[in-house]
């Protein structure tokens, strides 16, 4: 399978291996805290990545994004709710606490959403956000998605039903995106933990 383009970065497809590391940050509370997830664990994770690993035209895929010589996981790009049939797919990407703030989200979704039209001959990529969840939604409003609207009680969040907002892209609106954001040169260094 091919991948998304980011500058900078390996990108390759997911892998069951990949669980430990992808959870010792995507289980964290303010990583989980605008999302719908209920993983806590690796193991929490597996069958979910199973479910990627399957070959199917409507079966979930996702990537990892790396540095090249470092093997830790920076952020995760993928399409979840692929309708082959209707040639759409749902956004899902997620980045390491220690890397927010330095494009790399902007950058991953616009690689994975031209992939998707480039690659896969999606028509239309939609994405969701919780409405508390301001820097998803400006990361997609960069990427050229547009706010649809709200969807009442869209999915449950730790058991409560959740209202989120509704965005999508056509192709095209992307590539006029990037362009606008010069998002090549937009991903910056993380700050120094030392």
């Amino acid at each position: 399978m091919s991948s998304p383009a980011v500058p900078g970065f390996i990108v390759r497809p997911i892998t069951i291996e990949d669980a430990e590391p992808w959870a010792r940050y995507v289980c964290m509370p303010e990583v989980m805290e605008h999302t719908s997830s209920t993983a806590r664990t690796a193991e929490d994770l597996k069958p979910m990545l199973e479910r990627m690993l399957v070959a199917g035209a409507d079966s979930p895929v996702r990537f990892v994004l790396q540095r090249p010589g470092d093997a830790a996981i920076m952020a995760t790009v993928g399409f979840h709710t692929i309708s082959s049939l209707n040639r759409t797919a749902e956004i899902t990407y997620d980045v390491a606490p220690h890397h927010w703030g330095t494009g790399i989200a902007t950058a991953a979704c616009l690689a994975a959403t031209d992939w998707g039209f480039q690659v896969r001959g999606w028509h239309r990529i939609q994405a969701t956000t919780v409405l508390a969840n301001v820097r998803s939604q400006r990361v997609l409003e960069r990427c050229g998605y547009v706010r649809e609207g709200v969807v009442r009680n869209f999915r449950l969040v730790r058991g409560q039903p959740t209202d989120y907002y509704m965005y999508s892209v056509i192709p095209g609106q992307a590539v006029d995106a990037a362009r606008a954001f010069h998002t090549v040169d937009f991903v910056r260094p993380a700050a120094s933990a030392d």
